[in-house]
């Protein structure tokens, strides 16, 4: 009797831990938007534009190699934050999606890790290299290494944002159809979606200026939806009973 007491003890304590631990998880939602809102205040105290000359971006990119640096290791953290919270996502509206709307669950998944990988390449990977080494380079010698690179980091993160339009989308219509969180948000999520598949066609504007301004509409409410749904669930009560002290008495 008094083993069957322990086990039963020990099963709930555990899952209390992994309810816990599973509540906050959801806190890499809000460092994510944290850390990108940083490296996004980093980046544009840069001072260049797309439709800047090669000679001008190897100068400025050497001038502010160090703050190069500061975005890479700023998007470091909200790479590997977007991931964790990708996971809880994917955890919540899998499990409350319906039989017909499972497979929006992976759109969820699939579109997310891409959409981060992608951005990771352009803000850690080249942005990175960048600052560290072939600012200098591109400085001295070549001035179209820095122009030809810099540019990359807004074609590749457009690229990603259209599969990131995915899991947007996906996530609004799951959000929607199960109620798991406030409909508004839903569709605050599906129009992200809509208007960062729309700004491709401009690759995020590198091809037409549209593309610059639906990315960065779309990609606000993109954040906001991660941090409202982070800190809702966050805010949400445990609902693991406190069984294992009423055992104990």
């Amino acid at each position: 009797m008094r083993a069957d007491l322990t086990a039963e003890v020990g099963i709930v304590v555990a899952a209390r831990t992994s309810s816990r631990w599973g509540r906050y998880a959801w806190a890499a939602g809000i460092v994510y938007v944290i850390a990108l809102v940083a490296e996004v205040v980093v980046a544009a105290s840069v001072g260049l534009t797309q439709n800047d000359s090669a000679a001008k971006m190897a100068s400025v990119l050497y001038e502010h190699r160090d703050r190069l640096v500061v975005i890479a290791c700023l998007s470091a953290v909200y790479a590997a934050a977007f991931v964790i919270y990708l996971c809880s996502l994917y955890n919540l509206l899998s499990g409350v999606a319906t039989e017909r709307l499972r497979s929006l669950g992976s759109l969820v998944l699939v579109g997310g890790v891409v959409f981060v990988v992608l951005h990771a390449v352009s803000d850690i990977g080249i942005t990175g290299l960048v600052g560290a080494k072939l600012a200098a380079f591109g400085a001295h010698h070549d001035h179209g290494v820095s122009y030809t690179l810099y540019l990359m980091t807004f074609a590749l993160e457009s690229v990603g944002d259209v599969f990131g339009s995915l899991c947007a989308v996906a996530a609004g219509m799951l959000v929607i159809s199960s109620g798991v969180l406030p409909r508004w948000l839903g569709w605050a999520a599906i129009l992200a979606g809509i208007l960062l598949l729309l700004q491709g066609f401009g690759l995020g504007g590198v091809i037409a200026s549209f593309g610059l301004v639906l990315d960065l509409i779309g990609f606000a409410l993109f954040l906001i939806f991660v941090l409202v749904s982070s800190v809702i669930v966050l805010r949400r009560e445990d609902t693991v009973p406190n069984a294992a002290s009423s055992l104990n008495a």
